[in-house]
């Protein structure tokens, strides 16, 4: 079973309807997502696939994602189906989740979760020492981008 790893959140200065509509288009991808070099698949359909070309800072490879659960205006729910980085040898049960809530006519709130279950010992120490701080930073600067492509 997965455990919360990450929480992030930031308030958006857009309708509800303007963050969906970004978060769920695989085209915008890459400009949210430091990580993502280009990425093909589907994002708006619960069960879509996702492959997204990566690069982390000099390493690159691919990572392939499934929409496991999607709410319309309200969550996804994307799990780690394979990857070349690794991440699927490190991370047991790895989800990325963005939750969605309506504050206002131009006004939205976002949430980003992380969550996983570390694969072994040194993972686990790892984890603790440095990948928890790296993933609430990556968080950050996905929101930071959302919110910049929401608010144009």
């Amino acid at each position: 079973m997965s455990v919360l790893q990450a929480r992030n959140e930031a308030i958006v200065n857009a309708p509800i309807s303007t963050v969906w509509a970004i978060i769920t288009d695989i085209n915008l991808l890459h400009k949210i997502n430091p990580g993502v070099i280009k990425a093909t698949g589907r994002m708006d359909k619960q069960g879509e696939i996702r492959t997204c070309e990566m690069d982390n800072r000099g390493r690159k490879g691919t990572m392939t994602e499934k929409l496991i659960e999607l709410v319309p205006e309200k969550k996804t729910v994307w799990a780690i189906e394979n990857d070349t980085m690794g991440m699927s040898k490190m991370l047991k049960d790895p989800r990325f989740c963005f939750y969605l809530e309506k504050l206002g006519d131009n006004k939205t709130k976002i949430i980003n979760e992380s969550y996983y279950q570390p694969a072994s010992l040194m993972v686990k120490i790892m984890n603790a020492l440095m990948m928890k701080k790296k993933m609430r930073h990556i968080q950050e600067k996905i929101l930071s981008n959302i919110k910049s492509l929401s608010e144009k």
